[in-house]
């Protein structure tokens, strides 16, 4: 089955489908195979009582524009809801306490969540000889540039918040490359940020959602592809004379070319046959979990900060809970009328329990913790978790080795492509930006 020279594209999560999307607008034939019966992955909403929930990606931060022309392209342009000004104040939790941040140099000497002794550590950092330009981890790098406690209180809850990552195993190539760049290039990440001033963008960043949240962008891509949408779990692939046979539960496809936008861990097993040393490189990519809970309060008796995000909590706290995103003061739009509405996080790589622990009595301990953070006294109106076994890639020191393998094996395999959040970034927006680059070689 499947005509030769179509591409078979295999993975239905924002990758395969910005992929599909692609090859779509270029007039190239393809199949989009996915096993669920709802394509876009870890991107998953829902409303309740006029309430937007996003229990995987919760905003998308376009920074050169493409997710607004993607949209646009789409029909979803007048459905995007851009942030309010709340989301530039961030907070950390300091002593059970929350403290303010603002993105701006003089925050690091105003704010509370550092001391003293802190912040001279960070002026410093200009004068501390560099390091090497090998490989090393996240944390090591930034401790020996910022010190410890701005590496316990400020880049550790960042870093678990965006990528429920563990500091002292991702890879500083990987998550920080300008920055390692600069500390060997002129002797300070400091010195480095002033002198490669930024290259001023034509696009001005912003931070969105849609009216629905984010899962109106993979159902909108969905609908305009539908007619070449398998939903069949891809079982194996191996190459044949021209080209690749893709066994499936349902059948077999032949294909010149064939894009994986599957998971690490999906493409590992089915390329056992076919590519072993690929397949034990990508069985090696660690997944952390992530624990998403909505919760929907009455407004009447919280009192929330005027503006701010939300905010995270770094390890050193001693608190279950990773952090919580203020979606009604974020995107007040979504929430109904008199509600408050939070995103907490729980989970990442220091907390694999989240795997196996009882998630209503999670939900209970998580929520305490909100409730004493906050100074809330009423119990919440909604509550609802859902629990993603592996949610984020880690980019664990090292992970060249690996970019490498996927180099080799495309090598090796002339029209068999590797893309995907391990391989792109882990955001919508990279990965979207990753399918069009890849679309425009093939095209090439």
């Amino acid at each position: 089955m499947g005509k030769e020279n179509e591409i078979l594209v295999l993975g239905g999560g924002i990758s395969g489908l910005a992929t599909s999307w692609n090859l779509h607008k270029a007039g190239i034939p393809f199949k989009l195979i996915e096993k669920q019966p709802e394509t876009g992955g870890v991107i998953s909403s829902s409303t309740v009582d006029g309430t937007v929930l996003d229990f995987g990606p919760n905003s998308l931060r376009d920074r050169d524009g493409s997710i607004r022309k993607l949209a646009e392209e789409i029909g979803l342009k007048e459905e995007i809801v851009e942030i309010s000004e709340a989301f530039k104040t961030r907070f950390i939790v300091r002593d059970g306490e929350l403290q303010s941040l603002t993105p701006s140099l003089k925050t690091i000497f105003t704010t509370n969540v550092i001391s003293g002794k802190a912040k001279w550590r960070i002026l410093a950092e200009p004068f501390i000889s560099k390091g090497t330009s090998e490989d090393e981890s996240v944390g090591e790098f930034l401790e020996r540039r910022i010190g410890k406690e701005a590496l316990e209180y400020l880049v550790d809850p960042v870093f678990s918040g965006i990528y429920a990552g563990d500091i002292y195993r991702i890879s500083k190539k990987e998550i920080l490359p300008k920055l390692a760049e600069n500390e060997q290039k002129f002797g300070s990440i400091a010195m480095g940020t002033l002198r490669s001033r930024k290259e001023k963008s034509e696009v001005k960043p912003v931070v969105l959602t849609f009216k629905k949240g984010i899962q109106q962008l993979t159902e909108a891509i969905s609908s305009k592809i539908s007619d070449y949408i398998l939903n069949e779990e891809v079982t194996g692939v191996r190459k044949t004379g021209n080209g690749f046979e893709v066994e499936t539960s349902k059948g077999k496809y032949t294909a010149e070319k064939v894009i994986s936008c599957l998971p690490a861990y999906s493409l590992s097993s089915v390329l056992k046959g076919f590519a072993p040393a690929l397949s034990h490189a990508l069985s090696s990519i660690d997944y952390a979990p992530m624990l998403s809970t909505q919760v929907i309060f009455n407004t009447e008796g919280i009192e929330l900060p005027r503006s701010g995000f939300g905010f995270l909590i770094p390890r050193k706290e001693n608190i279950r809970l990773l952090g919580a995103i203020w979606k009604s003061s974020i995107f007040p739009a979504l929430t109904s009328e008199g509600k408050i509405h939070f995103t907490l996080m729980t989970g990442g790589a220091h907390d694999r329990d989240i795997l196996t622990d009882d998630i209503q009595k999670v939900e209970q301990h998580i929520l305490s913790e909100l409730s004493e953070l906050m100074h809330i006294s009423s119990k919440p109106e909604f509550l609802r978790s859902k629990l993603w076994r592996k949610a984020i890639p880690q980019f664990h020191v090292g992970y060249e080795a690996t970019r490498l393998e996927f180099k080799q094996a495309e090598a090796a395999n002339p029209g068999f492509y590797i893309g995907g959040n391990y391989r792109w970034g882990v955001s919508v927006p990279d990965c979207v930006k990753g399918a069009e680059n890849l679309v425009q070689k093939i095209e090439a």
